[in-house]
């Protein structure tokens, strides 16, 4: 009898995406309101479109430098002048199909297997299953509903051992909205300069922010020891293109762009010259879509207010974190009866680690039509489910 060959045992037993896992079960409920995945409503820009029919028909269909065309990595650096607040040059700009890829590049240039890297509980699924393949060792720090899910820096320092090699921030944050203020942020800069850690900041969100400013490290600090990360999918209503672009000292520049070499060669082409065009073009498209999130955030922690199940106001990304402990349920099994039960799609915080294990992400991505029905079920099975278990 034939055996099977083994697979790399870290990657074969890691869950795939929390996120994904409700928002596959939701292709399959007809008419489902989707508040799941950050998936803008809005159609991506038109002078956006238009410069990629262009570029399609000056034959803009070859591969492109690894790092990306020089062109697009001059206005890269003129906007990160620009937006985030530090100098750098296009020559340590790298792109990548997307800010995962461009974030799992930095994970592939800087651990090794038995390394430790430090994430936020909660956060981003993706950031575990890249540990998966890198064969390093995932240790979460808590950033706890009532520090309104910053941070605990003196809890975070406490879980730094001699194995610790990356350190990974994430402000504007997905799944909770938060936003880090400066001081926090120098924190946490300060104590990967002082452990001697790599600080991967990832700001996809960086120009989705309601109220206050969002502080890169590099602005604060120099960027030689982070690496920062960033994404046209949230900000030009961009996901499909799949691109997105990281930076920091030359020698993890390098060592990314070989990454990415083997991942993919190069982004697509003719989404780098539509994203040459989202940067040079108008920008009052990113404000108006930003007004819009500020007012679902708005519409939506009035309801969850109303209801009682608010735990914190986002001050940035378009996500919000409802309670759902009064349900009796968990997480998942609540996403999945409010999907089963009421047509309405949302992530579960199980996905997102253990300090939101009671509560589910609402995606503010979505009309303000489906979130107010959308909420209004999700409130409304809370409370009908808390009645049946007092």
């Amino acid at each position: 009898m034939t055996r099977s060959a083994a697979l790399a045992a870290a990657t074969e037993a890691i869950a795939h995406s929390g996120i994904r896992e409700l928002a596959d079960a939701a292709t399959e409920v007809p008419g489902a309101i989707r508040l799941d995945v950050g998936q803008p409503d809005f159609a991506t820009p038109a002078h956006i479109v238009e410069a990629a029919k262009q570029a399609l028909d000056g034959g803009w269909t070859a591969y492109t430098p690894t790092q990306g065309l020089r062109s697009l990595r001059e206005l890269i650096a003129a906007k990160i002048a620009r937006v985030n607040g530090y100098p750098v040059g296009p020559d340590r700009v790298a792109c990548g199909p997307g800010g995962v890829s461009a974030i799992a590049a930095a994970f592939g240039a800087v651990l090794e297997p038995t390394d430790e890297v430090l994430l936020p509980d909660p956060a981003w699924p993706n950031y575990e299953l890249m540990a998966a393949w890198t064969h390093s060792r995932v240790v979460r720090y808590p950033c706890p509903p009532e520090l309104g899910f910053l941070p605990d820096v003196e809890r975070l320092r406490e879980r730094i051992t001699p194995r610790t090699k990356l350190l990974v921030v994430n402000s504007p944050n997905n799944p909770t909205g938060a936003v880090y203020p400066s001081e926090t942020v120098r924190a946490i800069a300060d104590l990967a300069e002082k452990h001697n850690l790599w600080l991967l900041s990832d700001e996809c969100y960086d120009e989705i922010v309601h109220e206050g400013v969002t502080v890169s490290p590099a602005a604060l600090v120099g960027d030689s020891r982070v690496i920062s990360a960033y994404s046209f999918s949230k900000t030009y209503a961009m996901t499909g293109w799949r691109l997105g672009y990281v930076t920091g000292p030359s020698r993890l520049v390098d060592s990314v762009t070989k990454v990415l070499e083997s991942q993919s060669s190069c982004a697509p082409s003719v989404s780098q010259k539509a994203a040459e065009a989202a940067l040079a073009g108008p920008q009052d498209c990113v404000g108006e879509m930003r007004a819009a999130y500020r007012r679902r955030r708005d519409q939506v922690v009035d309801r969850l207010r109303e209801a009682e199940l608010l735990i914190s106001v986002p001050r940035g990304a378009f996500y919000i974190m409802a309670d759902v402990s009064p349900s009796g349920l968990s997480s998942r099994d609540f996403a999945f009866r409010l999907l089963r039960e009421c047509s309405v799609s949302v992530a579960p915080g199980s996905a997102f680690g253990e300090v939101a294990a009671r509560s589910v992400r609402i995606s503010l991505a979505s009309s303000e039509e489906d979130l107010a029905e959308g909420v209004g079920r999700l409130c409304h099975l809370v409370g009908e489910l808390a009645r049946d278990t007092a």
